[in-house]
């Protein structure tokens, strides 16, 4: 899985390099290299200049145009308005600046506006033949302003690291076919009208799709199909990959109730010696995921004993903070320690799926130091996480490699305390 930093043009070979259309924001006279730019959500992104590529009739022609329609200019450069459009390849990109650039073409035919970087990831994207991108205009969160466009991107960069967690399970959708705002619904069939492409598995009555690579995801994308929750199976198997517990608050206002019960189970986890990771739900609270593997003895009946003795402890130690009340009319304000959504038939939402509200929050991976009193769902939305994997590793980039063998012994042990004190 994607275990570095986020790169969404990584360096490639000479002869297999990148294309798009950029706009020409401006000349340098004196190194004769023509300066280009996208936008991102409204704003000019400069993203460096090419020389190269250009025979003498088209450099001059450019040259003319820039100069005869600056809008400001000084010894070292001459700007223009985005509207001349041009095709280049080039070799990577860093620090949002191309490496080695090249003219292609003109791209006359195209308007400025369309010039985006969210259209750069797009083009760039080795999908099927059959994903057929509608409507990329379409606003999907209107308050951010995000459109289908840029859903798409967001799903094409992230892919890396949210592809391994859907991998080989039957994915649960919620769609939302009209933004957001908008009514939203659960779908769990795959539909007719799906390509050939789209893997399937048959369970019960329902057919689900199986998101094994980028232009299924890309295709569910282009589907509206924003929330994606797994099963904590793979398919053909019925035993659990991991155990998850869900810490649910009242509301986003109590959020910190999800963080002190996350802080307590993080030391029963480290006094046991498991690894566990927190995610922000995306919603309002948080999840502990805990791998075992997909070679693990463990039954969801065998992570039961677990989870349901972890949260009789915590309600025990703090019994104004946290409950286990199913009816949320008895929970009297209290966190709900969500054990029982373990279990074959249940699902979870993935790491890196948005979720269906008006912030487009995204379920996302921390680091335990992360989580503390300065933590807030709503900070961890789709332009923010992008930005963060950036800069910070994904959290969770090691976590199919952990398969806390020793929770065995741990499970052993308590069942043999309940049948002790029964």
């Amino acid at each position: 899985m994607g275990s570095g930093l986020l790169q969404p043009f990584p360096k490639r070979r000479q002869r297999e390099r990148y294309k798009g259309v950029f706009f020409i924001t401006g000349l340098n006279p004196e190194l004769d290299s023509f300066a280009v730019g996208v936008y991102e959500r409204g704003e000019i992104i400069r993203m460096g200049a090419f020389q190269r590529g250009l025979n003498v009739k088209d450099r001059e022609t450019l040259r003319q145009t820039i100069l005869h329609n600056q809008i400001h200019s000084d010894q070292s450069y001459v700007a223009v308005a985005p509207a001349i459009c041009v095709e280049l390849s080039f070799q990577s990109i860093e620090g949002r600046e191309l490496a080695d650039p090249a003219f292609g073409s003109f791209q006359l035919a195209v308007p400025a506006a369309e010039c985006t970087w969210d259209r750069l990831i797009r083009d760039n994207a080795a999908l099927h033949p059959d994903v057929r991108i509608t409507h990329p205009e379409k606003l999907v969160w209107k308050g951010l302003q995000i459109d289908k466009a840029g859903y798409l991107a967001y799903l094409i960069q992230i892919s890396p690291y949210m592809l391994p967690f859907l991998r080989n399970r039957a994915l649960t959708l919620i769609r939302c076919p009209q933004g957001i705002p908008g009514e939203s619904f659960f779908q769990k069939d795959c539909p007719d009208y799906a390509p050939s492409f789209i893997a399937t598995e048959s369970e019960g009555d329902k057919s689900y799709i199986v998101c094994n690579d980028l232009s299924t995801l890309c295709w569910l994308g282009n589907q509206l199909a924003i929330e994606l929750h797994v099963p904590f199976q793979l398919i053909r198997t019925d035993r659990p990959l991991e155990i998850v517990l869900d810490l649910d608050p009242p509301s986003r206002e109590q959020f910190q109730l999800a963080v002190k019960a996350a802080i307590e189970m993080k030391r029963i986890f480290d006094s046991f010696g498991i690894v566990s990771y927190p995610k922000i739900s995306g919603g309002k609270g948080l999840q502990i995921h805990i791998p075992i593997g997909s070679q693990s003895p463990l039954t969801y009946e065998d992570a039961r004993v677990f989870t349901s003795f972890l949260a009789n402890y915590l309600v025990e130690q703090f019994p104004n903070d946290f409950t286990i009340e199913r009816l949320k009319k008895n929970r009297g304000g209290r966190l709900y320690i969500d054990y029982i959504q373990h279990a074959a038939g249940k699902t979870i939402i993935s790491p890196y799926s948005a979720r269906g509200n008006e912030d487009a929050t995204v379920a996302t991976p921390l680091y335990w130091e992360e989580v503390n009193e300065r933590l807030t769902v709503q900070t961890f939305n789709i332009p923010y996480v992008l930005e963060r994997l950036a800069r910070v590793a994904c959290p969770m980039s090691d976590f199919f490699k952990q398969e806390n063998k020793g929770l065995e012994q741990v499970i052993a042990k308590l069942k043999e305390q309940s049948s002790v004190r029964a």
